[in-house]
């Protein structure tokens, strides 16, 4: 961990890419249920969380850790209103739109530029892609309120 920052940055892009692969491919060979839609969810969501956390304590950086409270709020959030869709027989609605791929892409984009990067000189680099991903976070949150079916 220590020192070692080149190589978690390593093991976080191989784990993006296999939680993009899965996807890609559940899509490509037709293979989507709704079952592995919701585990995807929540694995991306367990991912970037826990990883948003770590960050924030391991780097020692209040507006990182701010933005992770912000993003968090708002993860909790969109699975209130996507459990009450999902209870009003609005499947539709409670699905993922390219809104909310972006966002998580930028929030792994956000991740892998802080492990390298918030423990240098470029620190601020990090705290603006953190506070952009916490902004489209949110714009998410509000394009997935609003849309409509």
């Amino acid at each position: 961990m220590s020192g070692n920052n080149y190589l978690a940055l390593v093991i976080f892009f191989i784990a993006s890419f296999t939680d993009f692969l899965d996807g890609f491919l559940a899509r490509k060979t037709n293979n989507e249920t709704i079952l592995g839609s919701n585990l995807d969810l929540l694995a991306d969501k367990i991912f970037v969380c826990v990883l948003l956390i770590f960050i924030s304590f391991h780097f020692d950086n209040f507006i990182f850790l701010i933005m992770t409270l912000l993003i968090l709020i708002r993860e909790f959030t969109v699975n209130m209103i996507r459990q009450y869709f999902l209870e009003l027989g609005e499947k539709n609605r409670s699905k993922v739109n390219f809104f909310g791929k972006f966002k998580t892409f930028f929030q792994f984009l956000s991740i892998g530029v802080s492990i390298i990067f918030l423990d240098s000189q470029y620190s601020k680099l990090a705290e603006f892609l953190i506070i952009l991903s916490a902004l489209f976070a949110w714009l998410s949150l509000l394009n997935y309120i609003y849309a409509k079916e």
